[in-house]
């Protein structure tokens, strides 16, 4: 019998060792030996582990794609390791339907701390753990349609990229299965900051030249908050609050929804769901303004051919001042907001005459 020397026949436990090792790594903490797409061909593996931001296996649990003349989808991802420390996280994948602004309306600091994207394909990321893109309006049959993606993990945190680029990538798999005949997608390869409340500069509410509330609305001289995006764009969202006075015990009640949030929208996928939306008049909604509308407060504009949407959300602070003697309505504070915000989005007349 051949000699075998002792070097050899402890490194051929070790060689098996390291095969396994890597086995192990490879079948619980990759998808090397997974599947490459998820939720019925919806999405990739390799996009869902981006969205995810760490080492670890995804899979959907078998959760089917959109069945054959469906045009929407709700997926679960899940994101396992075998690494100590990893806990298991979860995503979820899913469609709505809704009215073509859900997204500006309802008012409150959410809903202006959003990252909006717009261009190849629109869409916005809310803070590190949910992001929505919007389909083309050639692909929808009525109600506007977003493909939303959510981190479901409480202290967990993920990619921002990653989201939008994952809400991209299963907007594109759902229009392949839809057959719609629009430009694929694309995500962005990179974002803005999360907007953060600030101190409203004198006379530059929002950002805005020669945008404020009015005294008679403020009440005692308080300093004013917003949360705004640093620069405007296709996608544009203001929330603005009183910060509470001494002795003021509102702020519990008030706080919350602030005084007002305004929205200026110019994308036009935005704008092809918001008109193909039910509700969506193109009669006036407002007496003597040329445009079109769901209300008072919620319409579209033509500015030198270029459609918009402005709307402003009423806070419980707005709604209080009301009980001031000569502080301005509804009505009144929507239309100084269009007044002023409109030249810096290209919109000179969209008030008409008085």
């Amino acid at each position: 019998m051949a000699h075998v020397s002792r070097r050899w026949k402890i490194a051929v436990p070790l060689v098996s060792l390291a095969l396994i090792g890597s086995w192990v790594h490879l079948s619980y903490n990759t998808n090397v030996l997974g599947d490459e797409e998820l939720c019925g061909g919806l999405v990739s593996a390799r996009a869902a582990e981006t969205a995810f931001s760490r080492t670890g296996r995804v899979s959907d649990d078998g959760d089917p794609g959109p069945r054959a003349g469906e045009a929407s989808f709700d997926c679960w991802l899940d994101n396992t390791s075998a690494l100590p420390g990893f806990p298991d996280l979860e995503m979820h994948l899913y469609t709505t339907r809704d009215r073509g602004d859900e997204a500006f309306t309802g008012g409150g600091p959410g809903q202006a701390a959003v990252t909006s994207f717009s261009g190849p394909a629109s869409g916005a990321v809310v803070k590190d753990h949910k992001a929505w893109v919007w389909l083309p309006p050639a692909c929808l049959d009525g109600e506007s349609m977003r493909v939303n993606v959510t981190l479901m993990s409480g202290e967990a945190s993920a990619d921002r990229v990653g989201l939008a680029a994952l809400a991209v990538d299963a907007a594109n798999g759902l229009m392949d299965h839809m057959k719609c005949d629009a430009d694929r997608l694309k995500a962005p390869r990179s974002l803005a900051a999360t907007p953060v409340e600030r101190d409203a500069e004198p006379g530059r509410l929002c950002g805005v030249p020669g945008f404020s509330l009015p005294a008679a609305s403020t009440g005692q001289a308080r300093k004013v908050r917003e949360i705004a995006p640093a620069a405007r764009g296709p996608l544009w969202t203001c929330f603005v609050a009183l910060e509470q006075g001494p002795g003021d015990d509102s702020r519990g009640r008030d706080r919350g929804s602030g005084f007002a949030t305004y929205s200026v929208v110019q994308d036009p996928v935005v704008i092809g769901g918001i008109k193909q939306s039910k509700g969506y008049a193109e009669e006036s909604p407002v007496d003597g303004w040329p445009v079109t509308g769901f209300d008072s407060t919620h319409i579209v504009a033509t500015c030198g051919g270029k459609e918009t949407y402005f709307a402003m959300e009423t806070g419980t602070q707005q709604l209080r001042s009301w009980e001031r003697p000569g502080a301005p309505r509804e009505a009144e504070l929507f239309r100084s907001f269009v007044e002023k915000a409109g030249p810096s989005f290209g919109c000179t007349d969209v008030t008409g005459a008085r």
